[in-house]
């Protein structure tokens, strides 16, 4: 018996999931960064963001990002700095090394990744954007994990 076409799609989806968490972590450990440490220089690249603004993000609890900030700070990636405007409040921000370390990851994460797309003709590549974009929009993802803007 045959699969369903749709089958064949999350199939592929999955596949194409687990090459992209690969070399994520691969490139992430060459850093000296482990995947979550990575993806956090990554959310903080555009701009500073709080505690629970990244706990949703993360989609942990703010305990768990607590000792995620405090391990990366540990290292000089990140620090805390105040909210403006809001006392009790803080916010998380890359350091210079920070900003560093995301710029050479960001470089070498979309490098090997950019590779795995050589082999696809431009109005196929155009066809692969258009259908990820599609897909993330439904699924209604966060664009706060996108690009890393730090570079």
């Amino acid at each position: 018996m045959s699969r369903p076409p749709a089958d064949d799609d999350v199939a592929a989806l999955i596949q194409l999931s687990g090459l992209v968490q690969e070399t994520f972590a691969r490139v992430a450990d060459r850093h000296g960064l482990t995947p979550v440490q990575a993806r956090l220089l990554c959310v903080l690249g555009d701009q500073p963001r709080g505690m629970a603004e990244l706990a949703r993000i993360f989609g942990v609890g703010k305990a768990n990002l607590t000792g995620l900030v405090d391990r990366a700070g540990q290292r000089g990636l990140v620090e805390r700095s105040p909210v403006p405007g809001d006392r009790r409040a803080f916010q998380v921000v890359l350091t210079d090394a920070g900003r560093r370390s995301a710029a050479a990851f960001h470089e070498d994460v979309t490098g090997e990744l950019a590779g795995f797309l050589a082999a696809l003709a431009p109005a196929t590549r155009c066809d692969f954007r258009e259908a990820a974009v599609t897909i993330t929009h439904t699924a209604g993802h966060s664009a706060a994990w996108g690009p890393c803007r730090a570079c």
